[in-house]
């Protein structure tokens, strides 16, 4: 995607027809210019109907996310890009500043838990990351995915979405298929202070082309019952966000632990649970520590992982 490509697809964002000659006169560009920029939407899988004699047409509107839209409680400084390589990196290479929200309608190398890619195309994912600054050290933030995870299943509430859980340690389910996800990146002392950068990406349309790409279950908030928007969701997870961490910053996990429990997808399931060794571990989950570790259940009694990747057993 270039510049010129998004400003094409702000012109096609009301849903008709747009010829290339009008869009060229409206960006000051040649034809083939316009045309090199919806070759450059497609690639991104974007759904672009070309017909001759009428021009190009979104098939799927884009709600673009909207500053001015923010209210005016929000407790965070909030910049929205229209691209980036990824949202955690550039608040990590600006060293936060605590409260600095950088969003992003397409991120070129967003990154996921377990050396994954982030997918999604502008406008089919709402992608953004968090900076906030603790006076503890790293070992503080234990269990602090899953408490953001309590944020993202409270503001889906507020904004009337039913039937979220949630998996440890990182993401938001809707009957067993990802629907968000949480990346949480730590730069600072031992002893702190520490900076959080809390990534946080929501699908809400996915390609088929994007799909094909994607290894797991996953499901968008447009082929869910509720759809509240992207500008909707995006201020209702800011404004739980700022609950959650002022929370978490004076007393850590252990407040969330219930919370966190009952929208546990996988309580009391049969799970694999692959370590960073390569290891794998079998066995029930019985729940969350206070410190967040994940509490299973196995032929050796309970244990506790801090870290790992929890599959459902028999189920890839």
């Amino acid at each position: 995607m270039t510049p010129l490509s998004f400003s094409m697809l702000r012109i096609l964002s009301d849903g008709r027809f747009h010829s290339g000659e009008d869009i060229a006169k409206r960006l000051g560009v040649s034809r083939s210019s316009v045309w090199n920029a919806a070759q450059s939407i497609e690639d991104t899988g974007i759904d672009l109907s070309r017909v001759k004699g009428r021009g190009y047409r979104l098939e799927k509107r884009i709600e673009w996310l909207d500053p001015a839209k923010m209210p005016a409680s929000c407790a965070f400084d909030v910049e929205i890009l229209d691209m980036i390589d990824s949202t955690n990196s550039e608040l990590l290479r600006r060293n936060g500043p605590h409260g600095k929200v950088i969003a992003a309608e397409l991120q070129t190398m967003g990154r996921g838990r377990m050396g994954r890619s982030w997918l999604g195309e502008p406008g089919g994912s709402l992608t953004f990351s968090l900076a906030w600054k603790f006076d503890r050290g790293a070992g503080f933030l234990s269990g602090l995915s899953l408490a953001v995870g309590i944020a993202l299943a409270r503001a889906m509430t507020d904004c009337g979405i039913e039937g979220i859980r949630l998996k440890w340690p990182n993401d938001v389910l809707y009957n067993f298929h990802k629907l968000a996800g949480i990346l949480i990146e730590v730069k600072g002392d031992m002893l702190g202070p520490t900076l959080a950068v809390i990534g946080i990406g929501i699908n809400f349309s996915l390609s088929e082309k994007t799909k094909q790409h994607i290894d797991q279950a996953v499901i968008g908030l447009s082929s869910m019952p509720t759809n509240p928007g992207r500008n909707r969701l995006f201020f209702a997870v800011l404004a739980r966000l700022s609950d959650v961490l002022t929370q978490f910053e004076k007393s850590g996990f252990a407040p969330f632990k219930e919370e966190w429990s009952r929208l546990n997808a996988y309580d009391m399931k049969p799970v694999k649970v692959k370590l960073p060794s390569g290891k794998i571990e079998e066995g029930s989950v019985a729940g969350v520590s206070d410190r967040g570790e994940i509490l299973i259940d196995s032929d050796q009694g309970r244990i506790a992982f801090a870290s790992g990747e929890v599959s459902l057993r028999g189920i890839s």
